[in-house]
């Protein structure tokens, strides 16, 4: 007759000591992991910060710049309207030089673009994340305007040449390609503001050396502020950004830091 025999208690307590330890060892191999997870993370949320000051520093200088310059900008409008006005009376246009036009800049967020892309942006403190998502937020108003004034300050160079008689409906034409850049380039000087406005609210730290470079160029020597050049084209068909390329080389990309590569400013 068999009889069935159970193994003392000792040898279940070894057992479950053994898993427990087991246990323990992945609890612990978890945490570890964890912790060091969210390490990485502090350490990219700080390195994307840096990158940031430098990228606000840009935009917050690119807006003063355009603030600085904007009662240029509406002194020529103004001009312009009188010329337009003038032309609708007469029936012609008058010899007329390159009319300049306003501070054209890139307006970058590749930085959080990239720390969006790649999830390092959920992993800033919340408030920081309300006043970085506002500040480009006004950033995407002054691209979106920076594009609508280019196309106007286009339509509008159908004024420089040697002179001609006005088309039919030529003039109202005109008069809203003036309306079109009078609003944007107010919409640039309130977005720039604003953005300013909010990097001071949610403390957002900026480069201020990258923003000096664009606040300590003198406005005076601007064509936009200048008085309308006397060298008239003898045709029509001119454009803004005339001498681009030259300007261009003479203003080639250059490395601020030795993995930051600042972008290449593109001076009116």
């Amino acid at each position: 007759m068999f009889r069935i025999r159970w193994r003392p208690l000792d040898g279940w307590r070894r057992f479950f000591g053994e898993v427990g330890i087991i246990i323990l060892g992945v609890m612990v191999a978890l945490g570890l992991g964890a912790l060091a997870t969210e390490i990485g993370w502090r350490n990219e949320v700080a390195r994307t910060r840096g990158a940031l000051t430098l990228e606000f520093g840009e935009a917050i200088g690119q807006g003063q710049d355009n603030v600085n310059t904007a009662p240029c900008v509406e002194r020529r409008l103004d001009e312009l309207a009188r010329i337009v006005a003038e032309a609708d009376r007469t029936g012609r246009l008058p010899p007329l030089g390159p009319i300049g036009y306003p501070p054209w800049w890139t307006w970058d967020s590749g930085v959080w673009d990239s720390a969006v892309a790649a999830q390092t942006a959920s992993h800033f403190p919340r408030d920081e994340v309300d006043g970085i998502v506002g500040f480009y937020g006004f950033v995407a108003i002054l691209r979106d305007n920076t594009a609508r004034e280019l196309d106007a300050w286009t339509r509008l160079y159908a004024l420089v040449g040697p002179g001609r008689p006005v088309a039919p409906g030529e003039a109202e034409r005109l008069f809203t390609a003036i309306r079109d850049a009078r609003i944007a380039r107010r919409l640039i000087t309130l977005a720039a503001i604003r953005a300013e406005q909010m990097a001071g609210l949610y403390n957002l730290d900026y480069d201020r050396a990258e923003a000096k470079q664009y606040t300590d160029r003198p406005i005076a020597t601007l064509a936009i502020c200048k008085a309308i050049a006397n060298d008239i084209p003898t045709a029509y068909g001119e454009a803004p950004m005339k001498g681009i390329i030259e300007r261009a080389r003479a203003n080639p990309l250059t490395r601020t830091r030795s993995t930051e590569i600042k972008k290449g400013k593109l001076p009116s």
